[in-house]
């Protein structure tokens, strides 16, 4: 009886799918009937929100469709550090899925300018954004300033302005290269201020980035 329990019990292990499995399995089953365009069905979003939560509470997605048709799935620790190591472990678990690339966190963008993004009920515009910035003991500190600041919105200032930071420099070198975000008012003069446009910030990291790695 004790080495039939045994079997048994080993059964029931192996049966039971880690929500990686599920997550990837779900996806492998549903993919081919997600249309070609950003639109699509809100119950396929709702079913991928919650097997994310399943994976790692607080993890997020985004599903883009770029010019050569070629699907991109971005799992996203939407700004959570401590969520990185499960970004990585779900799309390292990824199986090869034809016509789709699998993305661990928000990529840059290129010309990323030319974007607006609408959040809540604002308008984000990076053209408008101007930046300060210092290298400070080793770390990247950065200011951000907004033409229509208004200190009692700024939390929802604060998060439109995330996303186009990780549009700018990507989601993982927002996480893990800047020390110090702030957000301000835009002088009137932004050049005397020693401002430098959002369209630079880049260059700027970039090149903060480069001595830090060498």
């Amino acid at each position: 009886m004790k080495y039939i329990t045994l079997i048994g019990l080993v059964f029931i292990t192996m049966a039971q799918a880690s929500p990686h499995s599920e997550f990837w399995s779900w996806f492998q089953a549903n993919e081919a009937r997600f249309p070609d365009t950003t639109e699509f069905d809100e119950q396929y979003g709702s079913t991928i929100s919650e097997l994310l939560t399943n994976v790692e509470d607080g993890l997020v997605y985004e599903i883009a469709i770029p010019e050569d048709g070629q699907k991109e799935l971005i799992i996203s620790a939407d700004g959570i550090l401590d969520l990185i190591p499960s970004v990585r472990n779900l799309v390292d678990a990824a199986p090869p899925l034809k016509g789709w690339d699998i993305i661990a966190f928000r990529p840059r963008l290129d010309d990323y300018t030319r974007f607006t993004l609408n959040y809540g009920d604002r308008k984000f515009d990076p053209k408008e954004l101007w930046c300060w910035s210092r290298i400070d003991d080793g770390n990247f500190d950065l200011i951000i300033y907004h033409p229509d600041y208004d200190e009692d919105d700024r939390p929802l200032l604060a998060n439109g302005t995330y996303l186009l930071l990780d549009m700018a420099i990507g989601e993982f070198d927002v996480m893990t290269g800047i020390r110090y975000i702030d957000h301000r008012e835009l002088p009137i003069d932004p050049e005397t201020d020693g401002l430098y446009k959002f369209a630079e910030l880049r260059a700027v990291f970039d090149e903060f980035k480069s001595t830090v790695t060498h």
